[in-house]
């Protein structure tokens, strides 16, 4: 069985897999997914009106490091 690698994502898939991790697709500045790891992911910072926070001619950012843990799947007794 052969894979295709995708050469492109859309928003839409982009967007999706923000929306998998529980992440606000429109604050994410950057997401990697490491198999062992978990998830990093940069936030832009916001300020209390809502607006991205600039730090010289970049957006000022958070990287938050999300860890992988297993998933437990329970079976419904009924």
């Amino acid at each position: 069985m052969s894979t295709t690698i995708p050469t492109a994502i859309t928003t839409e898939q982009r967007r999706a897999v923000c929306r998998a991790l529980g992440l606000p697709a429109a604050l994410v500045f950057d997401l990697r997914l490491h198999a062992r790891d978990g998830v990093q992911v940069s936030l832009y910072v916001l300020d209390r009106e809502g607006r991205k926070v600039a730090h010289g001619e970049q957006p000022l950012t958070a990287t938050v490091h999300i860890p992988l843990a297993e998933e437990v799947i329970t079976r419904d007794a009924a």
